[in-house]
């Protein structure tokens, strides 16, 4: 059982990576204090950051950054909003998602700017619907103007 101080201080962790991974305040809005940080046996460093029984993310070694489930993308559109970094996808793409496969450069319609190569996106339906998490291949740019290719490697999608 991890003391109140113990917990304080890697939820403070986890705050800061998200604070770097999606900006400057984002941390503190995305997991409130009455987060619990779970620790890898294995590491013995931070591993999971709960909400309750809700899973919000897993912190990914070995690039120490935050890998969000649906909840935590749920999260992370409330508080940055148009901010975020969003996929929408066409309507024939939903599909694809709910049998576990990638979004290729067809299957976008928009996405926000500036989302880097590596960095985790919302993928989202036309009516702001949130339909999977997943970790960019390409920039936003490339992404509109490749033909074809993988550009969305998909973690988790609803069901």
């Amino acid at each position: 059982m991890e003391s109140s101080k113990s917990n304080n201080l890697l939820l403070r962790i986890v705050r800061d990576i998200a604070d770097y991974q999606f900006g400057k305040g984002v941390g503190e809005k995305i997991f409130p204090d009455d987060c619990k940080v779970e620790i890898s046996k294995r590491t013995r460093r931070p591993k999971y950051v709960y909400l309750g029984d809700k899973l919000l993310a897993t912190i990914r070694y070995p690039d120490n950054l935050l890998a969000l489930t649906l909840e935590g993308g749920r999260r992370l559109r409330d508080v940055l909003g148009e901010r975020a970094p969003i996929i929408v996808v066409k309507e024939k793409a939903i599909q694809k998602l709910k049998q576990g496969m990638n979004l290729t450069a067809r299957d976008i319609i928009r996405c926000t700017r500036e989302i880097r190569p590596g960095e985790e996106v919302l993928v989202e339906d036309e009516r702001g619907n949130l339909l999977a998490i997943g970790k960019a291949s390409v920039a936003s740019q490339t992404m509109l103007e490749l033909k074809r290719g993988v550009v969305i490697k998909v973690r988790k999608a609803c069901k």
